[in-house]
C-alpha cells in the first residue's frame, strides 16, 4: 500500500477552530504552545454556508468535505472513522464534514522539503513550513516550493490498517495558547496522510484542487 501527503492547492475559504470559539482538550497537548490540542465536539465555522465545493481548506487549516463527497466515500468503503459534520457560528448543522483523523503517526525519521521557524522550544512539534525559494516578479522568476519528503522507519502495519487517513505528529505553522499583543490563539495543524485507497477514490470522483506527494514507510516485519 502506498501513502501520500494530501495537499489542497486552491485558495482557503472561511474560518474555523480557535477564532470561532471551539473547545479543545489539552490533555496530550504542549503546556507551553498548545500544539496537539484536540477539538471537542463538532467544528464551529464562519462563512461556509454558501460554499458549493466538495473539498476545501479553511483559512485556519481545517480540511472540509461536502455531505455529497462524504456519502460517495462511504459507497467506496473508505474508512472515515466517524468524522463529524460541522456547524456554523450559531451551532447550526451545515452539509459538510470535518476531515480530521484520530490516528496520529509517530515523529518522522527523516524529512525533506520542510524548514522550522519560531518552533516551540518545549515540544518542538510546531513551526514547520514548506521550504521555498522566493522568486522575483520584476525579473519573472517564480517562487520555488520544494516537494516534501517524509520517511518513517519501523511503522507497525497493524496500525496502518486502522484507517485510510492519518495526521502527522509534526504540525505546520505556529501555535499560541494564550493571546497577547498581535498574537491570537491558534494551534498549528498536522499534515494529512492518505493511503492509496482514499487517493484513488478522490481521483475517481474527480475532486479538483488536490495534490499528492508520496511518502515512505519502512514496515515492521
Amino acid at each position: 500500500m502506498k501513502y501520500f501527503i494530501l495537499n489542497y492547492i486552491k485558495g482557503a475559504l472561511g474560518e474555523s477552530g480557535e477564532c470561532c470559539k471551539n473547545n479543545y482538550d489539552f490533555e496530550n497537548a504542549c503546556e507551553v504552545c498548545g500544539t496537539g490540542a484536540k477539538l471537542i465536539g463538532k467544528l464551529r465555522t464562519k462563512g461556509l454556508s454558501k460554499i458549493k465545493k466538495d473539498f476545501f481548506e479553511t483559512l485556519d487549516g481545517d480540511i472540509i468535505i461536502s455531505k455529497r463527497l462524504y456519502e460517495e466515500l462511504v459507497k467506496e468503503k473508505i474508512r472515515l472513522n466517524d468524522i463529524k459534520n460541522i456547524v456554523d457560528f450559531k451551532n447550526r448543522d451545515l452539509p459538510f464534514f470535518h476531515l480530521s483523523s484520530l490516528l496520529t503517526l509517530p515523529p518522522v525519521t527523516e524529512k525533506e522539503g520542510l524548514v522550522t521557524e519560531g518552533q516551540c522550544s518545549s515540544c518542538k512539534r510546531n513551526g514547520y513550513f514548506n521550504k521555498a525559494i522566493i522568486g522575483n516578479k520584476e525579473r519573472n522568476i517564480p517562487t520555488q516550493v520544494f516537494t516534501i519528503g517524509l520517511h518513517y522507519s519501523k511503522i507497525n502495519a497493524n496500525f496502518l490498517e486502522l484507517g485510510d487517513f492519518f495526521h502527522t505528529w509534526e504540525c505546520i505553522g505556529l501555535s499560541n495558547r494564550i493571546a497577547y499583543g498581535n498574537y491570537v490563539i491558534r494551534y498549528a495543524r498536522p499534515l494529512l496522510i492518505v493511503n492509496e485507497r482514499l487517493k484513488t477514490a478522490l481521483q475517481k470522483l474527480k475532486i479538483s484542487g488536490l495534490d499528492f506527494e508520496q511518502i515512505e514507510f519502512n514496515l515492521l516485519e
